[in-house]
This record gives structure tokens, C-alpha cells and sequence, in this order.
């Protein structure tokens, strides 16, 4: 039922993506439960209903919505309140009206959680905490080329893959090797003590709310099930050289980015590290796990992804440049400095773009060129990273604009031999495209008028653009 639901999209991934939003749906409804439990139950309720509402847009248009490939709108042509209206279209219509009014519910039940938080801030709780100390949002660095891998393995050069089981268990395991990181990163800089109360991005520890001992297990949980794979991968692949090689260089490169003896992060090779890791090695790792070979068209259309994971960490580093030059650590933003830094940011982004064009002509897979229309996503980040106030989230906002980016080459790849549902992306995406013009123009123009003045104003404080207030300029 899921697969002809999702078509064309390759049928091992959607069915794992599936399962994964069902898990979220579990995930989120055990979240809300717990809400009136927990210390601060408004981040259970927050992050609950967010998880739900993945939940109830999956199920609506996989069982409802397109059942079975057949669309709603397809059933007959009559309305769903007319006698002669078919029994199916009636009960269709039944649960979409209900699961309209729950996703409604839901809806209003996280602006109330939102709303009380920012009237009464407390103390954040264990369960914010241990969100905080895995990054989720990180992990669309380490998914975004999977899912590139797989479009090109089906829908580009029509290969099978082995199946469900292993492809949604190389998800889970990709994910665990990149929390690990994450966890071990954390903990790493509070023990060295460049992150501090003061200065810390990542508040995990400075703040208290989870323990270095917790935090421990954790990471020990995360990199055992990744070891399992590891191991089982290497068998199956009959100690293939590739798998072998590739999986303990990254399992090295990902504990050894801010653990051992000489740190690549506070050696200058942190975006090289970044890179490799998310790029060809995880790239050749995942193809010959799954196909037995590494395929070159894959190597090149997720190397533009690999470049956005970069600025990921370009934009972390740049925002922590004061903290790690007194700390001693040497990132490539400290090595470069400020002004440097920003134009290497620049290049980053804009050259994913550059080179999504590039071997998307290269492999005859010109759908790629949709990723244009992230372009003014793209420009604004590089706008918002020259503003100091905003710096504390760039690397959140870089990690969501890059999903962005990958969701765009995933559904060329994809849809590239289908028209009608092209057409409607395309025409969902100019929507967007126009609005973030508009508001990245204005901005600009806030931004040159602000130059201009000689008294100063007060900025907004938002995470994104926004049409600024009218105001005079002393000289006027």
C-alpha cells in the first residue's frame, strides 16, 4: 500500500521512511503522555506534537489520500455528500475530515506550549536535555546523501536493492555513528573547557541538563549499534576492502574529530574531515553495502551535499571563533579569520549549487537544476551569518536549509520521468522562491538604509527575514 502511495520513489526507502514517521508518530504520542510528568512539560508537548504531526501528513496521503496509487480525487466524480458517491470515496473522506481536525488539534495544542514558554522560560527539562545532547537536527547531514545514494541507485540507473530490512537498518546505523559524534563532541569540549557558561552553543552540559555519566552511556549505546552493523556489514560483504576500510577510517575520523591525542577539529582538519566523512566515504560505504560496488554517478551527485554539510560546521566554528582561539584549538575559521571566513562560507553554499549543475549534466541528470530554488535560502544564510545577532542558531538554519537542498536533488532524481507530478513541485516551488525573494530584497534594502544612518537601531532578533519597521533616519 505504501509503496504504490509514494511512486516513484524508490520502493526500499519509502517504505523505511514510512516506518520511520510511524516511530516518530509513537515517539510523539509518548511525549504528550508524559508532558503532564515531566519537569517542564512543554517541551514534551512542543516536541511531541511536532513528531505526531509527521505522523498524521504520512498517514493521510499514503492511506487515504493516494491509497494504493489511486487518488482521492480520482475514485468518481461526483462529491463525497451525493447518494450516488462510492462507499470508498465516502469512508476516505471520513478519515481525512478526522485526521484534518486532529492534525488541527495538535496544531493548536504546540502555539499553546509555545506561548506559555515564552510567557513563563523555566529551566529546561531532562527530556530537552537529552534532544539537546543528540542534535537531531545534525542528522540531516549524515541522511541527506543517503537518500541521494538511493534515488541514483533506483531511479537513475534502475537498480534493485537488497531489500527493507537492510536499508532502514543502514539508516538506523548511520544515525547512531553520526550521534556519537555529536555526544562525543559535547562532551570533549566541556571537559576541556571551551565550552562554558558564557560562551557555550551547545548548552547540554554547561547548563546541567544531562550528566557527563549519562552522556557517556549514551554515546556507548549509539557506537555499539553502529559496531553491530559495522560488523555484520563486513561479513556480508565477505570483508569487502571498500566496506572494511571506509567504515573504520570514518568510525576513527568521527570519534577522533575532537577525542584523542591531537583533535582533528583544533588541528585545522575538521572540514576535511567533515567532508570525506559525509561525502565518498559514506557515499562508497552505503553503495557497496547495498549494491556490492561504488557508483560513480552517486559519488558526484552528493559531493554538492557534502559541501553544505561543510558550512554546517563552517558556520558552528565561525560563531565560536572567539571562544576556541582562547582555548587554544586551531578550526579553519581561526586559521582563516573573520573576513576570510565569511567569503569561504559563501563559497561553500554557492559552490554546492555551481556543482549540482555541473554533474547533473555530467551524469544526464539535468532535474538537478531544481535546486535553484533554494538559491534565495542560500543567499539569505550568507546575509544572516554577517549578523552578530543571529549567529547563535546559523548552523541549525545552514543544516535545515541543506535538507532543503537535498530534498530538491532527491525529487528530480526522482520525478524526472514524471510530468504531472514535476509540474506541481516546480509550481509548489516558485511560491516559495517568490516569497524569499521578496524578503531577502527587502532585507537587503533594510540593510543599505541601515548603513546609511547615523543613530543606531534596534534589530530584530528573529531567525529569518523580516520586513523591517519604518524609521527615520537622523539626516533626513
Amino acid at each position: 500500500m505504501v509503496a504504490p502511495a509514494v511512486a516513484p520513489l524508490p520502493r526500499e526507502f519509502a517504505v523505511s521512511l514510512h516506518m520511520v514517521h510511524i516511530i516518530f508518530g509513537l515517539f510523539g504520542a509518548v511525549f504528550v503522555l508524559i508532558s503532564g510528568f515531566d519537569t517542564a512539560g512543554r517541551t514534551a508537548l512542543t516536541k511531541g506534537t511536532s513528531m505526531m504531526l509527521v505522523f498524521m501528513a504520512t498517514i493521510t496521503w499514503t492511506w487515504w489520500i493516494n491509497r494504493q496509487g489511486v487518488l482521492y480525487w480520482n475514485l468518481d466524480s461526483v462529491p463525497f455528500w451525493n447518494a450516488n458517491c462510492s462507499a470508498e470515496k465516502r469512508n476516505r473522506t471520513v478519515h481525512i475530515l478526522k485526521n484534518i481536525s486532529i492534525v488541527g488539534a495538535l496544531t493548536m495544542l504546540q502555539q499553546m506550549a509555545k506561548y506559555e514558554s515564552q510567557d513563563s522560560p523555566g529551566r529546561p527539562s531532562f527530556l530537552e536535555g537529552l534532544v539537546t545532547a543528540l542534535r537531531p537536527w545534525s542528522f540531516a547531514g549524515i541522511i541527506g546523501p543517503y537518500l541521494v545514494l538511493l534515488a541514483v541507485l533506483r531511479c537513475l540507473l534502475h537498480i534493485e536493492l537488497p531489500g527493507y530490512t537492510v536499508v532502514f537498518a543502514l539508516v538506523i546505523a548511520l544515525l547512531a555513528v553520526q550521534a556519537t559524534a555529536n555526544l562525543v563532541n559535547s562532551y570533549k569540549d566541556f571537559e576541556k573547557g571551551i565550552d562554558t557558561a558564557e560562551t557555550a552553543g551547545d548548552r547540554t552540559l554547561v547548563d546541567g541538563l544531562v550528566s557527563p555519566m549519562v552522556l557517556k552511556v549514551l554515546a556507548a549505546i549509539a557506537l555499539l549499534w553502529w559496531l553491530s552493523f559495522f560488523l555484520w556489514s563486513v561479513l556480508a560483504t565477505e570483508f569487502n576492502l571498500t566496506v572494511l576500510s571506509w567504515a573504520t577510517v570514518g568510525t576513527l575520523l568521527a570519534i577522533g574529530y575532537t577525542a584523542g591525542p591531537a583533535p582533528l577539529k583544533y588541528i585545522g582538519l575538521g572540514d576535511l574531515t567533515v567532508f570525506i566523512c559525509f561525502g565518498p566515504g559514506v557515499i562508497s560505504y552505503c553503495s557497496v553495502v547495498l549494491v556490492g560496488g561504488v557508483m560513480w554517478q552517486a559519488l558526484l551527485l552528493t559531493a554538492p551535499a557534502s559541501l553544505y554539510v561543510v558550512g554546517i560546521l563552517h558556520a558552528n566554528n565561525y560563531r565560536d571563533i572567539d571562544v576556541d582561539r582562547r582555548a587554544g584549538a586551531k578550526t579553519v575559521a581561526i586559521l582563516l579569520g573573520p573576513k576570510a571566513s565569511l567569503t569561504y562560507y559563501d563559497g561553500l553554499l554557492l559552490g554546492a549549487h555551481a556543482l549540482a549543475l555541473l554533474f547533473g549534466w555530467i551524469c544526464g541528470c539535468h532535474g538537478v537544476a531544481g535546486t535553484i530554488f533554494v538559491l534565495p535560502q542560500t543567499l539569505w544564510l550568507c546575509v544572516r551569518i554577517r549578523r552578530q545577532h543571529l549567529l547563535s542558531d546559523q548552523d541549525e538554519e545552514t543544516a535545515k536549509s541543506m535538507m532543503m537542498f537535498l530534498i530538491r536533488t532527491d525529487l528530480h532524481i526522482a520525478y524526472r520521468h514524471h510530468s504531472f507530478i514535476y509540474t506541481y513541485i516546480y509550481i509548489a516551488t516558485i511560491y516559495i522562491y517568490i516569497y524569499k525573494c521578496i524578503y531577502i530584497y527587502i532585507y537587503l534594502f533594510y540593510i543599505l538604509g541601515e548603513s546609511s544612518c547615523s543613530t543606531p537601531r534596534a534589530r530584530s532578533r528573529v531567525s529569518g527575514p523580516v520586513v523591517p519597521r519604518l524609521y527615520t533616519c537622523s539626516n533626513e
